[in-house]
């Protein structure tokens, strides 16, 4: 017995289409959630890389003062400023390195630890970079 086509259409049918469409549509999903995810990634490191920049920079203000200012290693420095509608908080806090005295250790007893943070919120979000550096204490002008 011989199938016989001619009552049969070529077309896809509407299940087949409906299953198509579905899962075209789940992978447009994960297509633009994942777009969503990697463009909240990048907004975090440019957070990050301005605030570690600003960091940089108000660590190399401090350390100039330093050296024109004995009296900057005497006390700890807070201050808040804005940068691009965010609020930034830094900190400062210099203290004095206690070494073994050594051989190695010799010829550094003046030196400061300088540890800076800086802090802000945008939003819900909150951000926070350490920084540390070591610096000599400035010689005292006569």
């Amino acid at each position: 017995m011989m199938t016989s086509l001619i009552g049969r259409s070529k077309g896809f049918t509407l299940i087949e289409i409906m299953v198509s469409v579905a899962i075209l549509s789940i992978g447009l999903v994960l297509v633009l959630q994942g777009l969503t995810h990697s463009l909240n990634v990048l907004r975090v490191s440019r957070d990050n890389l301005k605030a570690t920049l600003l960091a940089e920079n108000k660590m190399a203000e401090v350390e100039i003062q330093a050296k024109e200012n004995r009296d900057v290693f005497e006390e700890s420095l807070k201050e808040g400023f804005e940068f691009e509608n965010i609020e930034y908080k830094w900190q400062v806090l210099i203290s004095p390195v206690e070494l073994e005295m050594n051989e190695i250790s010799k010829g550094c007893e003046d030196l400061n630890k300088i540890e800076g943070v800086i802090s802000w919120k945008e939003g819900k979000r909150k951000g926070r970079i350490p920084l540390v550096t070591y610096m000599r204490s400035p010689i005292e002008a006569k």
